[in-house]
């Protein structure tokens, strides 16, 4: 998952994100209220840990912004020294998935972490070989897709880029992100690089402007979302 942590506190920020890309997830750390809030304006994620008291717009205030004026839904756990009943009530009404309390367990944190991650889930078919998307098999082992028996061999980017967008069907991912996921990091060098491999997969999975069942379409000034095609779309660049 790629997750934003939202904590003022630089030792426990460390310590939070080398447990979760330790386990696999993509963190952007936040230090304040406002800085989070200026991050949604460039990137996407898939959990928010939040910490109550942080300088700007406190914790339940950047929830109720994700909330009311983003309408974002991705799960949302308060990492908090509050642990009075009433607080916690409060951030949950307010639309909070989970709370740990500070100090950190960090045993106890994953679990929460990993019990949301299940619920996030796409709705695909999961076997040993690979995954099922829409119809689109991907085959992790051999790095290829399987679109109607039809085998579609891939380079290890082209496949992981692949995966990425259809992990997250109908949402719009940033260049950021995938250039974070994909290849490590973000510099302007790799820019056109993305933009080839976009125009490969496009072409390889038959998911281009002239899809007929997903299009890989632009999202101007941000990024790629990839969207199952209703009757009479249009094509999109």
């Amino acid at each position: 998952m790629h997750i934003a942590l939202l904590e003022d506190e630089a030792t426990l920020a460390q310590e939070v994100k080398a447990l979760l890309t330790g386990a696999g997830h993509t963190v952007v750390h936040f230090a304040d209220g406002h800085a989070i809030i200026q991050g949604l304006l460039k990137d996407t994620f898939d959990l928010f840990v939040l910490d109550w008291h942080v300088p700007g717009p406190n914790g339940l205030q950047v929830l109720s912004h994700l909330r009311q004026n983003q309408k974002i839904n991705s799960p949302v756990v308060f990492l908090t020294s509050n642990s009075a009943e009433e607080q916690i009530v409060q951030a949950l009404d307010a639309g909070a998935d989970d709370y740990c309390s500070k100090p950190l367990r960090g045993v106890e944190f994953m679990a929460r972490i990993s019990a949301l991650q299940r619920r996030l889930l796409p709705q695909t078919l999961r076997v040993p070989e690979g995954e099922l998307f829409e119809g689109f098999f991907f085959q992790g082992v051999d790095r290829r897709v399987v679109i109607e028996g039809e085998p579609v061999n891939l380079t290890e980017k082209e496949f992981e880029l692949s995966l990425l967008l259809f992990q997250n069907l109908e949402r719009p991912i940033s260049r950021h992100r995938i250039m974070q996921e994909v290849w490590g990091r973000e510099e302007d060098a790799l820019s056109r690089t993305l933009d080839v491999h976009i125009s490969w997969i496009r072409r390889k999975l038959g998911i281009g402007a002239q899809g007929t069942r997903l299009r890989l379409n632009v999202v101007h000034g941000y990024g790629y979302r990839l969207v199952k095609v209703t009757e009479g779309a249009e094509a999109n660049p």
